[in-house]
């Protein structure tokens, strides 16, 4: 079977300020789409001896896909478990330390908002989450290790497991349903955890994560799990941007900008993604994603993506999912 389908969308429009006042740090940046305002990153910081603390609306510590901003990712898509395994942003309290090449940060988070338009109301989920990084620096090569956890009570609403095929314009092609009264069973609580592994060495650079979810309340307590690894090259000698202070990739730069003269730069990458959902019959998602970036200037680049794919369910037809994507991307 095949999927088929075009279209194209504004995605994100993101308006927000950061600053400082009296020395506690403040972030509000919201995302203004389809007539609908929805809170991002929202909060504030207070500096202490050795820790951060940040207090309001922001990510669970988790994954250095999700943690890396969606400026500086090298496909047009993170890996599939982010979505899959629903990382996201959550009103809370979130404690970071950050050490010669270690970060640790914790938090406790409760529910999230709906459209802001509409009502400031939380729903009645809530998270405990945690991330451990560590990098280690040559003269040749940074290297970043890391793990993470979570551990989330659903409240009434329950949840659904699912992920698009690394295009956001599509429908989800795997999705468990575990809200109430629905024939899988409601889901109550469940633990995350993600091991995660990359390099950059020079116009080179690897990216891995393993993600491993199980859900309680359901029969049987089924168990969810979702790998990635990526690699991406600058043709131009450009390096990837990364923190080891914060442990996440931030914003590559040309060294020849077009407005100097120059030709920005070129990166090639590849990814192969796998997200199972076999434990529920619900299928196995394979994707492969050929990506060219251009960089224009330090905050413009377009994005190209080939996209193949294929889900195999035990007892069906496997269906073939495959697309061409391009993105023009600015921010300031």
């Amino acid at each position: 079977a095949t999927v088929p389908g075009s279209d194209s969308d504004i995605r994100p429009a993101r308006l927000g300020v950061t600053g400082s006042l009296s020395g506690v740090g403040y972030v509000a940046e919201f995302d203004w789409i389809n007539e609908s305002i929805a809170a991002n990153d929202v909060y504030l910081t207070f500096e202490g001896s050795g820790f951060e603390l940040k207090l309001g609306h922001m990510k669970t510590p988790n994954s250095i896909e999700e943690q890396t901003s969606s400026r500086y990712i090298s496909f047009m898509e993170r890996g599939l478990g982010t979505d899959l395994f629903g990382l996201d942003r959550r009103v809370g309290a979130l404690l970071v330390h950050e050490g010669e090449g270690f970060t640790i940060s914790g938090g406790v988070f409760g529910g999230r908002p709906g459209d802001l338009s509409e009502s400031l109301e939380l729903d009645d989920s809530s998270a405990i989450a945690a991330r451990f990084t560590r990098s280690v620096s040559t003269e040749a090569a940074t290297l970043h290790f890391g793990a993470s956890v979570r551990h989330l009570y659903y409240g009434d609403a329950g949840t659904r497991v699912r992920v698009r095929p690394q295009t956001h314009i599509t429908d989800r092609v795997v999705s468990a349903d575990f809200r109430p009264g629905r024939p899988l069973g409601e889901a109550e609580t469940s633990l995350f955890w993600g091991l995660e592994a990359a390099m950059v060495r020079g116009p080179f650079h690897v990216e891995a994560e393993w993600m491993d979810l199980t859900v309680d309340g359901p029969a049987g307590d089924p168990d969810f799990n979702a790998q990635y690894i990526s690699a991406g090259y600058f043709l131009t000698g450009e390096t990837r941007s990364y923190s080891s202070g914060s442990g996440r990739f931030g914003r590559t730069r040309p060294d020849a900008p077009l407005s100097e003269g120059g030709l920005g730069a070129v990166e090639i990458a590849l990814r192969v993604d796998r997200a199972d959902l076999d434990s529920v019959n619900e299928g196995v998602l394979t994707n492969w994603t050929l990506g060219v970036n251009w960089y224009l200037e330090g905050r413009v680049r377009v994005m190209a993506n080939l996209v193949d794919g294929t889900v195999e369910r035990a007892g069906a037809a496997s269906t073939d999912i495959s697309g061409a994507q391009l993105r023009l991307q600015w921010d300031f």
